[in-house]
């Protein structure tokens, strides 16, 4: 690979973006973030950003046009700007699918769906889940389609660091591999599990999860009134959709099993997903 610049194209539907990389480390990280993406059509337009690696310490930019959106040393900050430029314009023009805050994982015929919003624990339940097992599919975003299919965006985990630092993981040897900031890291998927197949997967089950420290365990049976009711908190392009998309998360829910679930323990966790009959 050469020194010189190099574009990687990605995108959902009808959204596709070229990141122009005027280096290999840049390209590296377009690669890193977009490795999985689901992917976009090239016919329907591209939107363009420049991705620069300059300088031996090294500093990063980031371009949109003559806009600069970034400008650090800081691989992590640039990498979380430049994800949520693509996440939101595959959403904002979304008229098609339903754009849900949710992290995905499969195992066999099951595809579970974790909604919630920042803070409740989703993508440390899906990278544990990851672990034990299921497939990974996101931990951020969703696209529902009107028969109740799920497309991921497949993206790098976004975890908050602390004093676990996650030793589950099983990554001290794979620092190269993740970039940290301050508080937070990114975690490519294929680190937890390396037999991920990019695929559509029909919803099974929906589980709100809701970490709370030393609380315990509690699954709780939703209706689907109150299940599309909460899913409707995440669902984030309903403004493009007929009806809100209510009448399709309606008709998803029916066909699901949904549940609230309260944790403050992976051990408790694992009793829930790791046997048989237990989420039905």
């Amino acid at each position: 690979m050469s020194n010189q610049n190099q574009s990687l194209i990605t995108g959902f539907g009808s959204q596709s973006f070229e990141i122009e990389c005027n280096n290999n480390d840049a390209y590296r990280l377009a690669e890193f973030l977009f490795f999985d993406f689901p992917g976009g059509d090239v016919e329907r337009g591209l939107k363009h950003y420049d991705l620069i690696y300059s300088g031996s310490k090294p500093m990063i930019s980031l371009w949109d046009g003559d806009k600069r959106l970034y400008f650090g040393q800081n691989p992590y900050h640039l990498a979380v700007i430049l994800m949520n430029e693509v996440l939101y314009h595959c959403i904002d023009a979304n008229r098609e699918n339903h754009a849900l805050h949710a992290g995905a994982v499969r195992k066999g015929d099951s595809c579970i769906i974790l909604p919630g919003q920042s803070g409740t624990g989703k993508s440390t339940l899906t990278a544990w889940l990851v672990t034990h097992g299921y497939q990974y599919l996101t931990d951020e975003l969703i696209f529902l389609a009107d028969n109740g299919t799920v497309t991921p965006v497949t993206r790098p985990i976004s975890l908050k660091t602390g004093p676990n630092q996650y030793s589950w993981m099983n990554l001290q040897e794979c620092d190269d591999q993740i970039i940290v900031s301050e508080n937070e890291m990114m975690v490519p998927h294929r680190l937890l599990n390396d037999t991920f197949t990019p695929q559509e997967s029909q919803v099974t089950h929906i589980v709100f999860p809701h970490y709370v420290e030393g609380a315990a365990m509690e699954l709780q049976p939703l209706s689907p009134a109150k299940s599309c009711f909460m899913l409707m908190q995440s669902h984030v392009n309903a403004r493009n959709l007929e009806g809100l998309g209510v009448p399709v998360l309606a008709e998803t829910v029916r066909h699901c099993h949904s549940y609230s679930l309260t944790y403050s323990r992976f051990e408790d966790v694992e009793s829930i997903f790791c046997s048989p009959n237990v989420l039905s």
